[in-house]
């Protein structure tokens, strides 16, 4: 039995400064967002977009557990959307490899618009921040207010409304 784990891995990696972790399957890189806030914090996108079937989602979940549990000897704690189209995969994957997870992170659209929107907020209302968001200038929460729409976070098949050429032009001579 080999027990040099080195190369067990080797398709997977951390990014720069350990944030973010990459998977790379039949020469295909995926990454997902992660941060150290807490403990190792992996957040699952959607895969619906990519060839990817099932079962290949399912043996990469698992790899990425396995290689954070076994790299950084701690448990995961795991973020994923419910209004993403792989939500009922994580949901039962999360579940099934509870062993192995220190926690599950669960959001939707409209909470993480509600937190954005604080966080944004606040710091606008210090009148020491700037936003750019999308070539628009955000400097108050008035303009915060009347571009929400624009940037806020959607569902699958809605869209935000359209930033148009006239407002990033208004956002630039403001």
């Amino acid at each position: 039995m080999n027990t040099d784990k080195s190369n067990e891995f080797s398709h997977i990696k951390f990014g720069s400064r350990r944030e973010g972790i990459y998977y790379n399957l039949n020469g295909k890189e995926y990454g997902f967002d992660s941060t150290w806030f807490g403990g190792i914090n992996i957040c699952l996108r959607d895969l619906s977009d990519t060839n990817l079937n099932e079962n290949q989602k399912t043996k990469m979940f698992m790899e990425i557990i396995q290689f954070v549990n076994e790299k950084e000897n701690v448990k995961p704690i795991i973020s994923y959307n419910t209004d993403e189209k792989d939500s009922e995969l994580w949901n039962k994957l999360t579940v099934e490899f509870s062993s192995q997870i220190k926690e599950v992170l669960i959001t939707n659209n409209a909470e993480a618009n509600e937190n954005l929107y604080n966080i944004m907020r606040a710091d606008l209302e210090t009148g020491l921040a700037e936003m750019n968001i999308q070539g628009l200038k955000l400097k108050t929460v008035k303009d915060l207010d009347k571009h929400w729409n624009k940037i806020k976070f959607t569902k699958e098949g809605e869209l935000n409304e359209k930033i148009t050429f006239w407002d990033k032009l208004k956002a630039k001579l403001n």
